[in-house]
């Protein structure tokens, strides 16, 4: 069974052994199972307000951290893309090449990133089955802020709620300044939510013959009114936090007009995990059929885009940072770069989007930059985006909130360039939002592109290219269309452990999230021997071994607040 014997390696700055027992994934399960959480973190302590350190949070949509111009698995996957954020991070900064999102899509994770909540300790609501309001209420990341004295200004993309969240921001007062997009899906939007310093309101329209800063692509109008606002802040002496959300590279992935044709001679990597046909997955992956030609003409030019999108994304950092550094205030600024999940191209048969417990869907880009912290240093533990929020108050000296799932790793980073008792085990989750196939969203493409010159004008639904109605297929490889969602097989559970010794994935499926009596598939993968994902040895495991796997994630599941690990 399985979708292919494969023999490489797969370290991300851990030293790892191959498991030789069962014994070893045990203790793990039994710790992970008596846990009740890291100890808080003591924030620190600043005389005044204005000793407090800045703070810039850039978060990308869809940049995966895994997909390069090799044939395998990078450390850097689409940030290889982008210069400056090499320099300014990668080699400057801290990386953290095990970082995870705790949900594999938009509206959940970002909300996770903002609250600090796990998606199941999150009130439901309609932005894919969570109240997002969460992300901008008094208890967010903005909200504790703001309360605290910074100015905090708001550019970009904040949550698939926009027009509704940014609302509720201006409503409850927790953002000081607003100047960000409504029609986020749209490069080319004209719309902007601005909320000013003295708490006046307003839309903005551009205007379509002579835009403010010469153009209406969307990255470079974000990057431009984070130059404005910083350009009123930084003379001030109460410190700032400017949280930069640009909708790149995410579908369509339009790139500025300047650099359409920066990577045309690029091409999606080819990965082990290519059009592999895999048994051992749940129905919706199995049943696809091969990828054909015309799939990959269109990966490659959506990989071209995500990469060209990305150019303006690395100039807004570049400016931003060169904006600082030009106040002298540089050396009391913090950056936090991340994005809200990763992504696939065609591995095991899934042409695009990301929503699954694989690396490539949940690894991210993730990395600090700033004083006290060791340029170019590796923190290899795991850490999610529930973390996010602890972690950046406590660099501001704000105390965290017993109701935050996430722990910061600030100030034991700060000192040692290494996080101290730390968890060895993350949960991540997904709740389907919805059945559908590879021609669910467009990618862009100018008339000169080689996109144009692809056979269909749209993503291929199925491999005839002509497929009207899709029927899920219970023969392997059998289906009549390429599913990227299902309602049916694709709500799971996921308990992620890496150590010294241990390196594996545990996912359960359950379509109504029954985690006791509904579970109709199951996956583990030992990452150590299997790094692409193609052999789920679940059935292989003893029993005693899947009812600990099993125990240990509802433990987790169950956690809320200081409970959690």
């Amino acid at each position: 069974t399985g979708c292919a014997v494969i023999a490489v390696t797969a370290s991300e700055g851990l030293t790892l052994t191959t498991m030789d027992s069962m014994s070893s994934v045990l203790s793990v399960l039994l710790i992970l199972g008596v846990t009740c959480g890291n100890v808080r973190a003591t924030p620190a302590h600043y005389d005044t307000l204005a000793t407090r350190p800045n703070i810039v949070f850039i978060l990308t949509d869809d940049q995966d951290s895994r997909l390069g111009l090799t044939t395998s698995y990078t450390q850097l996957g689409s940030v290889e893309s982008m210069p400056f954020v090499r320099d300014f991070f990668v080699q400057n900064g801290v990386h953290f090449p095990n970082a995870m999102v705790n949900t594999p899509i938009c509206c959940p994770s970002r909300t996770e990133t903002f609250s600090s909540r796990y998606f199941h300790n999150i009130p439901s609501g309609s932005c894919m089955h969570i109240n997002s309001t969460t992300s901008v209420d008094e208890a967010s990341l903005f909200g504790r802020l703001t309360q605290a004295g910074y100015q905090t200004g708001v550019f970009g993309k904040v949550t698939n709620n926009q027009q509704q969240d940014l609302s509720a921001a201006i409503e409850a007062g927790t953002m000081t300044y607003i100047d960000s997009p409504l029609d986020y899906n749209n490069f080319m939007g004209m719309t902007y939510q601005r909320k000013l310093a003295n708490g006046s309101h307003y839309v903005e329209t551009l205007d379509p013959q002579n835009p403010v800063f010469g153009t209406a692509y969307q990255t470079t109008q974000i990057g431009n009114r984070t130059l404005r606002w910083l350009d009123e802040v930084l003379p001030e002496t109460a410190p700032f936090f400017a949280y930069i959300g640009p909708h790149a590279p995410h579908f369509p992935a339009q790139p500025a007009p300047w650099y359409e044709h920066l990577w045309d001679n690029a091409s999606a990597p080819i990965t082990p995990n290519y059009n592999a046909s895999c048994e051992d997955k749940p129905l919706h992956i199995r049943q696809n059929p091969p990828l054909t030609a015309d799939v990959k003409c269109w990966e490659d030019q959506h990989f071209r885009d995500r990469w060209s999108s990305l150019k303006s994304v690395d100039e807004i950092v570049e400016s931003v940072v060169a904006k600082i550094n030009a106040s002298g205030k540089l050396d009391n600024t913090y950056f936090l770069f991340a994005s809200d999940h990763g992504y696939k191209l065609g591995q095991w048969r899934v042409p695009t989007s990301k929503q699954h417990p694989y690396e490539t869907d949940i690894r991210i880009p993730f990395y600090l930059h700033g004083p006290n912290l060791q340029p170019g240093s590796t923190v290899p533990y795991l850490v999610g985006n529930v973390d996010i929020t602890p972690t950046l108050l406590e660099i501001a000296g704000i105390e965290s909130s017993p109701n935050d799932d996430g722990h910061s790793f600030a100030s034991t980073l700060m000192n040692s360039s290494s996080i101290g008792n730390w968890r060895e085990s993350m949960l991540i989750e997904y709740y389907s939002v919805g059945t559908y196939y590879n021609d669910h969203s467009a990618i862009w493409s100018s008339p000169s592109s080689p996109a144009a010159k692809c056979e269909t004008k749209a993503p291929p639904r199925g491999p005839t290219n002509s497929t009207s109605t899709c029927s899920p297929s219970d023969v392997i490889g059998g289906g009549n269309c390429y599913m990227i969602d299902s309602t049916y097989s694709n709500t799971w559970r996921l308990l992620r452990t890496l150590n010294q010794t241990n390196n594996f994935a545990y996912i359960e499926y359950s379509p109504k999230r029954n985690w006791t009596n509904d579970i109709i598939w199951y996956e583990y993968y030992d990452l150590n021997k299997d790094p692409y994902q193609l052999q789920n040895s679940y059935s292989s495991l003893q029993p005693e071994l899947k009812d600990a796997l099993h125990v240990a994630m509802d433990n987790y599941y169950a956690c809320s607040g200081a409970s959690c690990p």
